[in-house]
């Protein structure tokens, strides 16, 4: 069957429109998605620069969507259903006892379980990890993932979702950075992770201010503020359980009271994957080795 050469928008960019367009909200899709807020809506202004038309509009209650976006959702929905359909005729390949998927972001992977590779492969020493990153949430039912670890408010319809570790955020600076923490937030640059400003928490939480004429750096991936960090280019508030590490070798250094997040790190699986002895060892051996560390 020949396909229309005409050339497609970025499949990314229609899909968080779909998932935007179902939520009528940004954040709901960013965290059905596995991605920020943000990223949603640069993919959002990406389709809607290629298809040159506004989709979303800003409401009094909230989000709408212009005539031109509703008419593109309701023409995708069905080629998404479509889809659906057609992956879901054949059969998954039987599932492998001696292979357990694990899939998170990269910077859990290289932060947390990296360095218990050899820890887990003593516990479990006939299992076969294989550790996946990706920055979305993938879909169980299709890439079959055991067990998938993400960042977030730990909501996701249709799966099972546990804490692991408390929403904690550590404010952190290079080593020889010096003064307090007033003096530090005063002269060096904010770095922000996440669509909230966790700076505005921070202030809230210290009582202490600081001058607004530098607008902070912008970075949606922890790994790459952590080496921005560690090279001294400014000062973040990230999750505990990824500088752990780090502080106790003194690569960064911690510079006031962490403060609570509203986020953090869940473990998420389908309902009938319970019942899997597999599952219940390997999360209830992460869930030991973090509490250990605390």
């Amino acid at each position: 069957m020949a396909r229309d050469p005409r050339p497609l928008p970025p499949l990314n960019s229609i899909r968080a429109f779909e998932a935007a367009a179902r939520h009528l909200n940004f954040s709901r899709a960013a965290e059905e998605l596995g991605v920020t807020p943000g990223a949603v809506s640069k993919q959002v202004i990406a389709l809607e620069d290629f298809i040159g038309a506004q989709l979303f509009e800003r409401l009094s209650d909230g989000l709408g969507l212009t005539l031109e976006g509703r008419e593109l959702a309701e023409s995708i929905s069905p080629a998404f259903d479509m889809l659906g359909g057609a992956f879901n005729r054949f059969s998954r390949r039987p599932p492998r006892s001696s292979t357990f998927r694990l899939s998170t972001v990269a910077s859990f992977a290289s932060q947390v379980i990296v360095p218990r590779l050899n820890a887990f492969e003593k516990r479990f020493p006939n299992v076969q990890l294989e550790l996946l990153t990706a920055d979305r949430l993938l879909d169980f039912g299709r890439e079959e993932i055991d067990l998938s670890i993400r960042f977030g408010a730990g909501q996701w319809d249709g799966l099972v979702s546990s804490a692991l570790v408390e929403g904690t955020l550590v404010p952190v600076c290079a080593p020889d950075m010096p003064g307090d923490a007033a003096a530090i937030v005063s002269s060096a640059r904010l770095i922000q992770t996440f669509p909230g400003n966790e700076w505005e928490k921070w202030q809230e939480a210290t009582g202490i201010r600081f001058a607004r004429d530098r607008k902070p750096f912008v970075m949606e991936h922890f790994l790459v503020a952590m080496q921005a960090v560690t090279a001294g280019q400014g000062v973040a508030l990230l999750h505990e359980i990824l500088v752990r590490d780090l502080l106790d070798a003194g690569t960064i250094r911690q510079f006031s009271e962490p403060i609570d997040w509203h986020h953090t790190f869940y473990a998420a699986h389908p309902p009938n994957a319970e019942k899997r002895p597999a599952l219940r060892d390997v999360l209830d051996w992460l869930k030991a080795e973090l509490a250990a560390d605390a």
